[in-house]
């Protein structure tokens, strides 16, 4: 942004480097990290959009009339695209940016400008994309291990004996959400840049995830122990591996270099040593009590390979030849039959773009009726960057929208009055980057730093006065106020969604079932079912805190949603663990009765996942001590199956 602000100005001056800067401003919005012939593509399709839309605008001449249909079709588009993501939508919130653009510019020429501005963003944005490639797959995987380690964090939680139980497991399933999500946009941009060190660490961090994951799986036989002190020593180390996750996270994303990752041996020896004192008092917990303290010992030198992976110092880690890494990839919705789709009432999102429609038409109305005092181009704007698809996601940028816009048009009136021109160009070059760093993070602040960037353009398109800023504050009200308002005309409530959902998640335990009890499961479908069921709990988690915020809020059934996610956070635990078992004890164990014990177990795990009934015992396996954990793991692994099932009968 700073090279064409400071470009155009030498080359043109600065009115023109202002016009050329609305268009960088609105292809800006699409600079997220992407391979570099994504983000081209991107890039054409904003481009065109936005300086079709800001051309016809100018075109209209301020004229009712022509404006009309052009802020409906512009509204209608904005909504249809979200179908085909996050990205997408960002070419609809270009295009309503440019349309306002459009509204204030005084001649047809300003498109010239603005599409030159929005070419030259492109170019460097591309050429700067390029020569940071790796270092922005570095930065996905240094993100992911922040994630991975605020779950680790929050996971002691659950095993400190002063937490609420409930409060824990809702918070472990919201950070296991946002981990899910993180490892998903790592694998997007870090799996097609080819076989690279940073493919070793994902894949490294998957596996950790995965191990420190399966020591949930006798949590709830912890919490009801006696032997608290052990559970204190399980929480300090829980909370120790998180704070060295963390140092380790930023040192690998800053210059310093990675952090060392201690081995814990003495602290797991001392828990281990507890553990063999205890077990001479008896107690059906001390199995529980030793099998989570290797899986934390087993997490601990995983963290340790990871830490090797993502040395640059050290040499390339081999990965697994057998994983074909393009699977993993989410796929991108394409095509027109996609959004034709969803011009029918029956779709969210066409009822979304019906919604979105009517409520930026009525803040046009609202300015052709009271022109001296609401600016429409603005009350446009605040509707369409706060109102979404979702009740309660609109609800969120209400919010933060209000707070975020009213303090930037403050923050205008004094910058406008104590700073010159070139500081002025500076600081909307500072604004745009904060909106960007601070969109996934803080929305409150994005809408700060973009009401600013906003209004500094607008100024230097046509000068405002002080008056015009205080004016902009109510312009916000109204647009947030219409946004919320329109947001029950053909509302989409969540609660519709669940039932899809729910459904989901259970075939995608079902399926994950299927290749984790296996002796000899195939390493792709393993990792692929592993992944899906993830995705599905996540899925399923963000709608059910979306929902909590919908009125007419059923609590019974929220409470039920939240019984559902604990029972398949409890039985993915559970079918982790089988993969450390059989690392550890595959050799120990009698491969044709410990498959046919697998096969009994996974038919009966599967029947109670669709119709839960009373649980039988398990077909006698006595002998070594491996088939005997065996066992225990896998009558474990049927109660879950069976409490998920009551939990999944309850949406049935």
């Amino acid at each position: 942004m700073a090279v064409v602000v400071a470009g155009t100005g030498m080359l043109l001056g600065r009115p023109a480097a202002a016009l050329a800067t609305t268009g960088a401003l609105c292809v800006s919005i699409l600079d997220q990290p992407l391979p570099v012939a994504d983000k081209a593509r991107l890039f054409a399709l904003a481009v065109a959009a936005s300086s079709s839309v800001t051309f016809l605008a100018t075109l209209c001449g301020g004229s009712p009339w022509a404006l009309a249909p052009l802020i409906a079709a512009t509204s209608a588009l904005t909504a249809l695209v979200s179908i085909y993501g996050r990205r997408a939508l960002g070419i609809g919130v270009s295009a309503v940016l440019a349309l306002l653009f459009g509204m204030a510019a005084p001649v047809p020429s300003h498109t010239l400008f603005f599409a030159a501005g929005g070419i030259a963003y492109a170019a460097v944005a591309l050429v700067l994309t390029w020569a940071g490639d790796e270092r922005t797959r570095k930065l996905l995987l240094g993100e992911a291990m922040l994630a991975f380690a605020r779950y680790v964090e929050v996971k002691a939680r659950l095993l400190d004996t002063k937490a609420e139980p409930r409060a824990a497991w809702q918070s472990l399933i919201e950070a296991h959400a946002d981990l899910v999500e993180k490892l998903q946009a790592a694998r997007d941009l870090i799996f097609t840049g080819g076989r690279t060190r940073w493919v070793g660490g994902l894949i490294a961090l998957l596996d950790t995830f995965d191990t420190i994951l399966s020591s949930d799986a006798d949590i709830e036989t912890l919490r009801a122990t006696e032997h608290r002190h052990l559970m204190n020593r399980f929480h300090a180390l829980l909370e120790a591996i998180a704070a060295e996750t963390y140092d380790l996270a930023r040192g690998f994303m800053t210059p310093r270099g990675t952090a060392y990752i201690r081995d814990r041996k003495g602290t797991l020896a001392a828990i281990n040593d507890e553990i063999t004192r205890v077990a001479r008092t008896g107690g059906a917990d001390i199995t529980a009590f030793r099998a989570t303290a290797h899986k934390l010992a087993e997490t601990v030198s995983q963290l340790q390979r990871l830490s090797e992976v993502v040395d640059p110092y050290l040499a390339m880690p081999e990965l697994p030849p057998a994983i074909d890494l393009q699977p993993f990839v989410q796929a991108s919705r394409t095509g027109l039959k996609v959004l034709r789709a969803q011009m029918t009432l029956a779709s969210p999102i066409g009822r979304y773009a019906v919604r979105l429609t009517l409520a930026m038409l009525a803040g046009f109305a609202l300015t052709l009726i009271f022109p001296a005092y609401i600016h429409g181009g603005w009350v446009m704007l605040t509707t369409a960057l706060i109102m979404r698809a979702s009740y309660s996601m609109t609800l969120a940028r209400r919010n933060d929208r209000v707070l975020g816009n009213l303090a930037g048009c403050l923050a205008t009136i004094v910058l406008v009055r104590l700073l010159p021109t070139d500081a002025l160009a500076a600081t909307v070059v500072i604004a745009i980057a904060a909106a960007h760093a601070f969109a996934a993070v803080d929305y409150k602040v994005t809408a700060f730093a973009a009401c600013v960037s906003a209004l500094l353009q607008l100024h230097f398109v046509a000068p405002v006065a002080q008056p015009v800023l205080f004016e902009r504050m109510l312009d916000t009200l109204i647009g947030a106020g219409l946004a919320w308002g329109f947001s029950y005309v053909l509302p989409s409530w969540e609660r519709r969604n669940i039932p899809k959902l729910v459904k989901a998640l259970g075939t995608a335990d079902r399926d994950y079932a299927a290749r984790a009890l296996a002796r000899l499961a195939n390493e792709q479908e393993l990792r692929l079912a592993r992944k899906r069921a993830h995705d599905a709990a996540a899925n399923l988690s963000t709608t059910v805190r979306r929902l909590a915020a919908e009125p007419d809020l059923d609590p019974p059934r929220l409470a039920a949603l939240q019984e559902l996610l604990a029972a398949n956070y409890l039985l993915v635990s559970d079918l982790a663990s089988m993969r450390i078992l059989f690392q550890r004890r595959a050799s120990e164990l009698d491969q044709v009765a410990s498959d046919a014990l697998l096969s009994e177990t996974l038919q009966r795990a599967i029947a109670n996942i669709e119709k839960p009934r009373e649980l039988l015992p398990l077909s006698r396996h006595d002998g070594t001590s491996a088939a005997m954990a065996l066992k225990r793991r896998l009558v474990h692994i049927e109660h879950s199956a069976s409490r998920l099932g009551n939990a999944l009968a309850y949406f049935s």
